[in-house]
């Protein structure tokens, strides 16, 4: 297993064959406007275009600096990802239109390929 730290809190994590990144935050501003809102200190360490392909994103709440969906937007049309996120946040993104989604409750799994993927509650 390897895990790349690209950014705040994206990380690229490559494990049973497959490539999965958290939280993709790749944008200049935490904020639904490029041009307002908190300001990145230091660029991602990769770029949409740059990352191997996407096999599953793991999207943990819907915070700008967590679910960024001009990042999310620029995955999707170079990757074919499926992203998994916990109840209530796929309203969110289903304007990106190209995921296959998995809304999942707490403790809920799904396989995907050999990896298992559990959401549990955590504190922000």
């Amino acid at each position: 297993m390897n895990a790349t730290w690209i950014g705040q809190s994206t990380v690229l994590i490559q494990t049973a064959g497959l490539n999965i990144l958290t939280d993709p935050f790749l944008s200049a501003r935490a904020s639904p406007l490029q041009w307002a809102g908190p300001k990145r200190v230091r660029a991602p360490g990769l770029d949409s275009k740059s990352l191997p392909p996407i096999d599953i994103i793991l999207l943990s709440h819907n915070h700008y600096d967590h679910m960024d969906l001009p990042a999310l937007k620029a995955i999707a049309r170079h990757h074919a990802p499926h992203l998994i996120t916990p109840h209530g946040n796929a309203r969110y993104v289903r304007g990106v239109n190209v995921f296959k989604i998995s809304e999942l409750g707490w403790s809920d799994s799904i396989e995907i390929g050999s990896a298992k993927i559990t959401v549990v509650p955590a504190l922000h």
